[in-house]
């Protein structure tokens, strides 16, 4: 095996190879490590690399094509809205409950699966992924109180309160359609 067909290679795996997908070749291994030292190519981790020469890489770009059902949500929609001071060390992606994903490797993922209604309440379009919105991830925030820690719930609330785009009544219409609505309340109130 040489350069170019393990260049073909990233290409077909949309920049991402595993050790697998050389089928164990020794060379591979010595050009491999030559394109590491060059730049072109990145070791994820043991057995993971990514090709960094089809240009500018967008993780959230990769997840939208890797998993087009799926909505960004919890920690990660709670990191891009500035909700939550928490950087996941995962991607928490939402899936509809009778779907069957094919969860990858890499990007690392850590996967829902929601009731049809829990799923497709407050979906937006962000760049080129799917996300709740805001109201929709305070929701979550409050409905998964009891996984999530209080800490975090109570973070994500007072950021939302202190936002200037907050929409009160969008947030308890999504309450009342997630039965959250007595939780929430006495929350908000404390914060006004």
């Amino acid at each position: 095996m040489n350069k170019e067909k393990i260049i073909q290679g990233f290409k077909q795996h949309n920049g991402w190879l595993k050790s697998k997908d050389f089928n164990y070749q020794p060379p591979v291994y010595t050009i491999l490590n030559d394109m590491i030292a060059a730049g072109e190519v990145q070791k994820v981790k043991n057995g993971l690399y990514q090709y960094l020469s089809l240009g500018n890489y967008n993780e959230l770009e990769n997840l939208a094509m890797l998993y087009p059902n799926a909505v960004l949500c919890l920690f990660s929609a709670w990191h891009y809205y500035e909700l939550s001071t928490t950087i996941p060390f995962q991607h928490h992606l939402a899936f509809e409950h009778k779907a069957n994903p094919q969860i990858r490797d890499y990007p690392p993922v850590k996967p829902y699966y929601w009731s049809q209604i829990q799923f497709e309440l407050g979906i937006v379009q962000h760049q080129k992924i799917k996300m709740y919105d805001r109201e929709k991830c305070v929701c979550d925030a409050v409905k998964f109180r009891n996984k999530v820690g209080e800490e975090i719930t109570l973070e994500v609330l007072k950021n939302y309160m202190q936002s200037k785009t907050r929409n009160i009544e969008k947030l308890m219409l999504y309450a009342k359609q997630m039965r959250i609505e007595k939780i929430i309340n006495p929350l908000l109130k404390s914060m006004l």
